[in-house]
């Protein structure tokens, strides 16, 4: 049974002649991305929050959306239409906020913790402040907070109350208020401490070495995602339970075939290694993963 929300989501896609996929893997709820969405402008991976979505989830989400270079959008039932929420750093939107996304509509309001914020252009504030032959410490008087407040607005590291919002916009103009999906591409989080226990994790490791941005995933149908100037690679890993296997490469191909990216499958055993070879798949061994990055750029 399709969640309430989900359906919602599909329906707003559809209703706004969005192309999209659905990641249908891993089969349980906890999923890095639930659908990789498209106009012309933007394409989001987006994450439904059906029930409570883990740290390792969005940490997933952040990352993935860091190495390819798309919009993060937490799809949630917490917040309204016109305002976004920060969840552990990726934007939440409501349904309708998500469809006002798509159409390349401002949501300037967000909600955190800490309270409710205006998003501003930071270049703008700057530019026209300049413009205005105003310095930092005039405009701190004017809105009533400390030069250092200033700076941070200027370098994108505070956004601003909604009283100090209706200040700037009598002094600067409405420009001078932003998007929370504007620039939102989040950094790539490196875990100095990650083991390289695991297939993937070294996989990742040996690709950060050769100069690439990587990240291993846990809840994706790809198990390392990475990238290197215009290069895109995704890398997927013989599930050990083979019932899965075929379901894991039709899913991991759909994302990478979204994405625009390469492909390439790690398999465990040669013998798997034969099987799926034939169905035009790239393959590595467990054996030969040391050698990936080599292959990628002789590729490239």
């Amino acid at each position: 049974m399709i969640p309430d929300i989900f359906g919602d989501v599909l329906s707003v896609l559809n209703r706004e002649g969005v192309s999209y996929t659905i990641v249908d893997y891993p089969e349980k709820n906890r999923k890095s991305i639930d659908i990789i969405a498209k106009n012309k402008q933007r394409r989001f991976l987006i994450k439904i929050s059906v029930e409570r979505t883990s740290k390792d989830e969005t940490k997933d989400l952040r990352n993935f959306s860091a190495v390819v270079g798309d919009i993060p959008i937490l799809v949630t039932e917490d917040t309204e239409e016109d305002i976004a929420i920060g969840k552990d750093n990726v934007v939440g939107l409501s349904v309708e906020g998500l469809a006002k996304a798509i159409r390349g509509e401002r949501i300037y309001i967000y909600r955190t913790r800490g309270g409710i914020f205006i998003k501003i252009r930071s270049d703008v504030l700057r530019r026209k402040r300049t413009e205005m032959n105003y310095s930092m410490g005039d405009l701190s008087k004017l809105l009533g907070v400390t030069r250092k407040t200033i700076y941070d607005y200027e370098n994108g590291e505070s956004d601003v109350s909604i009283e100090v919002a209706e200040k700037l916009i009598d002094l600067f103009g409405e420009e001078v208020i932003g998007d929370v999906c504007e620039n939102m591409i989040p950094k790539l989080e490196v875990d100095e401490n990650q083991r390289s226990e695991t297939i993937s994790a070294r996989i990742a490791k040996n690709l950060t070495e050769a100069g690439f941005a990587s990240t291993s995933i846990k809840f994706a149908p790809v198990d390392v995602v990475a990238s290197k100037k215009s290069k895109k690679v995704l890398i997927t890993v013989e599930p050990k339970s083979q019932e899965l296997l075929e379901k894991k490469l039709r899913e991991a191909l759909k994302v990478a075939t979204e994405l625009e990216s390469e492909l390439l499958v790690v398999a465990r055993t040669s013998s798997t290694a034969k099987r799926i070879e034939k169905d035009g798949f790239k393959i590595f061994t467990s054996e030969t993963i040391d050698s990936l990055s080599n292959e990628i750029e002789r590729d490239n």
